[in-house]
């Protein structure tokens, strides 16, 4: 499951603004301000203004007060108060951001692409999360609508829900939204004969799919037929289009300093290029990549020497000279000693280029 500390933030701060709407009859404030003022306590302490008596049906059982046809719910135990709203919230709110982990590539490409924002904490483990700018207005709709303590094992227990409709309407619509940014970035691929260009937009479609799928995984849980919207795209498909464009290309490898590291920078990118089904040339080609690099000794650890290395690539069109895109790389890695730790540096850089020549080249075409 993707982690969802960011969604969690949002959520938590909107319930504790005050600015909640309640799924269903409201519960009241005196309930509400329940569940702020036991946020505080440490594990074990019980909050006298929460229930603590017999265990009501919905921990185990059936939750009649929020049936599922009308309800997304969200119930959970754990050692603290706190805890459990957490959890409960996060699971709901979950459902409407999307992690970055899910990402090989550049994140603000992805943003671009959809028209999404990167939402960013700092709490327990860092986290990061895009969701369209409306989720603010979904996240209001959740609500802490229950707690309760049992007091025979010390275990705190919470309920969470918001309308289904509120979810399945946004969520449907954010599916709607980025199917037509995919078909804008398709039509835009279309009209343009430039392969490297075609393969930016195609690629800028893909990352819309990208994100259309985790929230179609979302819609399969607030629809209740379980279906969701099916794609009208395959992202296996666009993702292999962007791959054949971007093997047409004619790119001649190049240093971007004229040094005693210019022939090594060479062989590294041409055999990037070479991996990635790119046979670098240095008649009618399209384009140059150059590289440059930087490295040094950032320090011991462990007795060991730390080789730091910066790589810098820049593709321009060879015949007008225009700039096309750029990238940056950092690398750290130990070495028995300073020599040792350097050739590790370039060993490191060599193959990660061999493994990312092809997103690189993307990326760029995406800029």
């Amino acid at each position: 499951m993707a982690r969802i500390t960011a969604a969690l933030m949002l959520a938590a701060a909107i319930i504790s603004a005050g600015c909640a709407t309640t799924p269903g009859e409201k519960s009241d404030k005196t309930r509400q301000q329940a569940a702020l003022d036991n946020s505080e306590q440490t594990t074990g302490s019980v909050n006298t203004k929460l229930k603590s008596g017999p265990q009501p049906e919905w921990v185990s059982g059936d939750i009649n007060q929020y049936p599922r046809v009308q309800y997304i719910t969200s119930r959970t135990q754990a050692k603290s108060m706190a805890e459990a709203d957490r959890q409960a919230l996060a699971n709901i709110s979950n459902l409407y951001m999307v992690d970055t982990k899910q990402f090989d590539m550049s994140t603000q490409q992805a943003l671009d692409a959809a028209d999404y924002e990167l939402n960013t904490t700092h709490q327990k483990e860092t986290a990061q999360t895009v969701a369209a700018p409306e989720v603010k207005r979904v996240l209001e709709s959740i609500e802490i609508v229950d707690q309760w303590f049992d007091a025979n094992t010390g275990t705190y227990h919470s309920l969470a829900a918001m309308p289904r409709n509120t979810g399945k309407g946004f969520l449907q619509n954010q599916i709607e939204l980025l199917d037509e940014k995919t078909r804008e970035h398709m039509n835009q691929a279309r009209s343009n004969p430039d392969p490297f260009i075609q393969a930016g937009r195609i690629a800028m479609a893909w990352r819309c799919q990208q994100l259309r799928s985790k929230l179609q995984d979302s819609m399969r849980v607030a629809d209740l037929t379980g279906r969701g919207i099916e794609p009208e795209f395959d992202i296996k498909l666009l993702r292999q289009d962007v791959d054949n464009l971007l093997t047409t290309l004619q790119i001649e490898a190049s240093a971007l300093e004229d040094d005693e590291d210019a022939q090594q920078i060479v062989a590294i990118l041409k055999g990037g290029l070479k991996v990635a089904g790119l046979e670098p040339t240095t008649e009618y080609a399209d384009y140059i990549m150059r590289g440059s690099m930087e490295t040094a000794i950032v320090g011991e650890r462990d007795g060991w020497a730390v080789g730091y290395g910066q790589l810098k690539l820049v593709l321009a069109d060879k015949v007008t000279g225009e700039l096309r895109g750029t990238t940056t790389w950092e690398v750290e890695v130990p070495g028995l000693n300073e020599n040792h730790a350097i050739r590790r540096v370039y060993e490191k850089t060599e193959y990660m280029l061999k493994v990312r020549m092809r997103d690189v080249l993307m990326e760029m075409a995406m800029q």
